[in-house]
């Protein structure tokens, strides 16, 4: 099973996905793969405020999901996951876990 975990650090979970520098991909408890989130370089490049296209944010739900899809992924765990991105992953048969623990090897233990 592939697992994504939403990281700035590699150590801890993000508590903001949208805002994660990366999504490290687990199999079996070993990290096989890490994404740059293309998110992040995104702000970078804008001046623009985060709701500036009718309330709607950074498009994370729509984004997100398809680019961790295209790695296999299988399970999605993360501190929070809002609903566009919730209803996104499953449309996608990813699975979605919300934690409150913040480091990743603790997270990873319990599931």
């Amino acid at each position: 099973m592939k697992l994504a975990v939403p990281t700035s650090d590699g150590k801890n979970i993000s508590k903001h996905v949208a805002l994660s520098k990366f999504f490290y991909i687990y199999e079996d408890s070993k990290q096989v793969d890490k994404i740059e989130n293309p998110l992040v370089e995104n702000l970078k490049e804008s001046s623009a405020p985060l709701h500036t296209h009718e309330g709607r944010g950074l498009g994370a739900g729509r984004i997100i999901p398809s680019l961790i899809a295209q790695k296999g992924v299988e399970v999605f765990l993360a501190r929070e996951i809002g609903d566009g991105m919730r209803a996104n992953m499953q449309r996608m048969g990813i699975k979605c876990i919300e934690t409150q623990e913040k480091n990743i090897e603790q997270a990873l233990s319990v599931i």
